[in-house]
């Protein structure tokens, strides 16, 4: 009986060890994203994802660089990923600022059709979020 019961505990470090590894494994292979908003930015930002003759988000180590524009919009041939999200706005002479989190609302991974110069429709995976204060959020809402 002693000898089952010694069994049962090795098997059951075992498997409690090798889930903490894959777990941890898991986690610290998402990449982490880095946005980078222009000063002051507010307004909805998109970022485009698998389109063809865009430039690959640049690195910082293992994190992605989105930079996004005055637009807003981004595209990127890179596919999504999932990971940490980093905020910050990037002045003139390249320093960032971090940006709270509660500055940035209703983000979402998506998938949305855009109508191409042919006319014809193209479904695009997305990243959307909406970067502003409580008021801008609200107003925003009540114009749609």
């Amino acid at each position: 009986m002693k000898k089952l019961y010694v069994l049962y505990l090795v098997v059951f470090f075992g498997i409690s060890i090798a889930a903490f590894v894959i777990g941890n494994y898991g986690i610290h292979d998402q990449k982490s994203h880095i946005y980078l908003l222009p000063d002051g930015y507010t307004g909805w930002v998109e970022i485009r994802y698998e389109q063809e003759g865009s430039p690959p988000l640049p690195r910082e180590g293992k994190e992605y660089v989105n930079l996004i524009p005055r637009t807003g919009i981004l595209n990127t041939p890179d596919s999504p990923t999932s990971g940490e999200m980093k905020f910050y706005y990037l002045d003139e002479q390249g320093n960032r600022k971090r940006i709270e989190l509660d500055m940035i609302r209703a983000q979402a991974m998506k998938s949305k059709y855009v109508l191409t110069s042919n006319g014809t429709k193209e479904e695009l995976s997305v990243n959307v979020f909406f970067v502003g204060t409580e008021q801008q959020w609200n107003d925003e809402r009540s114009r749609n």
